[in-house]
């Protein structure tokens, strides 16, 4: 599996010093938001001064490597020369051996190097460690004699700028994919019967600019209590079924009210049944997205897509993400959102200061 992380700090460069390679292994989980394991992680630099770009995660193969490990491979040097990198560093996180010196990491690692050489990128260094914690030793790959022990990673600066913009940074990716976790059968399958009732003709017809209002004020209900009742994470599903109205909020991701609307989303995800999560979870996913949140746009694109195959948004988002274009290539949906929303009639919240 790969997870892609374009632009990590996208309102400016990257504060790792890159020549201290314990300190860029350190800042890994504050990078990506989750600790790596069993991963081969690459770090994007480019630009001057010299910053981090993009970072990329691979599974480590549990044996040889197979057809499906070096097409994943393949696929991460393919956005590793498309975010502009100038040269990569590489870090392998594996528990499974104190000095990785099986067959199989030295071989992956091999071969990512020479998929990046077709590619026109060299590889600046290669690193591993066991584990991303204070004090685990981390040792130099591919000749390199360089060695020493990891700083504590809730220290970096990357971790602090990270939460400083309100990003937790979780244990592993598993912690991340339970974040969009179904709620129980019974209650998604409550959450379906109100939602068929509300679709009836007999509910009355609406217009967008009032559906549009009636989503803001439960962003407005969300951001006061934390929470929306069963009634209103269904009204705010049927407004989103009108094209206008859910083309409108995707501005709400660069407004003041984009924490407040991610919750929004969430919760729909989370409760609703079907394909009725997959719009939800696309405009959750456009949001992480923009703000910079890579590794949960690609969760929430995934639930988007299992609950609707054919989601186009979710399906054009995904294809960006790992493609490894950065946020500021997107964020343009963002403005013809507003832009939509004042065609409608409606101004959203003020812009959100980066």
């Amino acid at each position: 599996m790969t997870t892609t992380q374009p632009n990590p700090l996208p309102s400016g460069p990257s504060p790792v010093r890159i020549s201290e390679p314990g300190e860029l292994i350190a800042a890994l989980p504050a990078l990506l938001g989750f600790r790596p394991r069993r991963s081969l992680v690459a770090i994007c630099l480019g630009g001057s001064p010299t910053s981090v770009q993009c970072v990329m995660r691979q599974d480590l193969p549990d044996g040889l490597v197979s057809a499906d490990d070096r097409f994943g491979l393949e696929q991460v040097a393919v956005v590793c020369a498309n975010s502009g990198a100038d040269a990569v560093v590489v870090v392998v996180v594996d528990d499974r051996d104190t000095m990785p010196s099986s067959a199989t990491v030295p071989a992956f690692v091999d071969l990512f190097t020479a998929l990046l050489q077709e590619v026109g990128v060299p590889v600046r260094s290669a690193h591993a460690t066991t584990d991303i914690v204070a004090g685990r030793p981390w040792w130099g790959l591919d000749g390199d004699l360089r060695c020493g022990a990891l700083p504590d990673p809730t220290a970096s600066r990357v971790a602090l700028a990270q939460v400083l913009r309100g990003r937790p940074i979780l244990e592993s990716r598993d912690e991340l994919s339970r974040i969009l976790a179904p709620l129980p059968d019974r209650r998604r399958r409550e959450l379906g019967r109100r939602l068929a009732v509300a679709r009836h003709p007999a509910s009355g017809a609406v217009g967008d600019r009032e559906l549009l209002e009636r989503i803001l004020v439960r962003i407005a209900v969300m951001e006061a209590t934390g929470r929306l009742t069963d009634d209103e994470i269904v009204a705010v599903s049927v407004a989103l079924e009108r094209v206008r109205v859910r083309d409108a909020v995707l501005g709400l991701a660069v407004t003041v009210a984009a924490d407040a609307a991610e919750q929004v989303w969430l919760a729909l995800a989370r409760g609703l049944p079907g394909r009725a999560r997959a719009e939800a979870s696309a405009l959750l996913g456009f949001s992480a997205y923009v703000r910079g949140n890579g590794p949960l746009a690609g969760v929430a694109f995934a639930a988007a897509r299992c609950a609707d195959p054919g989601h186009r948004l979710a399906g054009l988002l995904d294809r960006a993400l790992g493609q490894g274009l950065p946020p500021a290539e997107i964020v343009a949906l963002a403005a013809t959102g507003r832009d939509v929303a004042l065609d409608l009639g409606v101004e959203l919240p003020p812009s959100e200061r980066r």
